[in-house]
């Protein structure tokens, strides 16, 4: 290689790229059989290693010196816009406006739920709860199963933690049904149900936490906003703020695909 990038833009390189994969320094020692000491003062910019050193580096990252040579070779404004965790930049607007369908026929389904188990009230026929109840898991499903895929991660856990959350869901849902026809509308089961939702939310807070260095700004926060949301759900008492967090993050997720997907239409033009 004539032309090795040099520091601090190396280590900012390596780490970018290393957690566009889901991986962390120490994970990453065990892939290319670095100190961990030497990983950290690389991404840090605190010392150049030598080509043997980034080959195996890059090696482990998926990556290669003609990958670097290209990098170096980039537009100053064309760089700042690679760091796009979607692998096709694309598919951020689909996802979108997935997740604004999900979230406008959430809630009606959640009117109706609160109706239900605060005034022991049926606002919809049992068939139009069930048509809705339909065709927000299938939307919900699509969602969050088209973000898993997309992103940019040699990790399993965002897939594993969707399946598991998506799961949850769906037998919430199901027990919801029976609930909301009368047959099983107790607070008991109203609670139950509450907890089952909180697990859920939960569960999925764990990749965005675990990532939250992959992202900038306010979505660095979206693993802890989640969490929270479902802490407050398993009050029960808590349950109105638990559900206002809960549609900051769907928001605030649908935001960052948009983002995703301008800056991957930024860097075609």
């Amino acid at each position: 290689m004539n032309r090795i990038m040099k520091q601090p833009q190396l280590g900012d390189y390596i780490a970018n790229l290393r957690k566009e994969q889901g991986l962390t320094q120490e994970e990453l020692v065990e892939l290319c059989n670095i100190n961990v000491r030497t990983i950290q003062r690389i991404e840090a910019g605190n010392v150049t290693p030598r080509n043997y050193t980034i080959k195996n580096i890059l090696r482990a990252l998926g990556s290669s010196f003609e990958d670097l040579t290209e990098e170096i070779h980039k537009k100053p404004d064309e760089t700042k816009n690679t760091e796009n965790l979607l692998k096709n930049p694309n598919h951020g607007l689909l996802i979108g406006v997935l997740g604004i369908l999900y979230i406008l026929i959430s809630i009606p389904l959640l009117i109706a739920d609160l109706f239900a188990s605060l005034r022991d009230e049926q606002i919809f026929g049992i068939y139009v709860y069930s048509g809705i109840a339909v065709l927000y898991s299938i939307l919900l499903s699509v969602f969050y199963i088209s973000l898993a895929f997309s992103m940019k991660t040699k990790s399993h856990l965002l897939k594993t933690c969707v399946f598991i959350f998506l799961g949850l869901e769906i037998l919430s849902t199901v027990f919801g049904y029976f609930w909301y026809s009368a047959s099983y509308a107790t607070m008991g089961v109203a609670i139950g149900l509450h907890i089952l939702y909180a697990i859920s939310l939960i569960i999925l807070a764990i990749p965005f936490f675990y990532s939250r260095n992959q992202f900038e700004g306010i979505f660095k926060h979206l693993g802890l906003l989640l969490a929270i949301a479902g802490a407050c759900n398993l009050t029960f008492v808590l349950f109105p703020i638990g559900v206002v967090l809960t549609l900051l993050f769907e928001v605030l997720l649908i935001a960052l695909m948009f983002q995703f997907y301008q800056n991957g239409r930024k860097i075609i033009n």
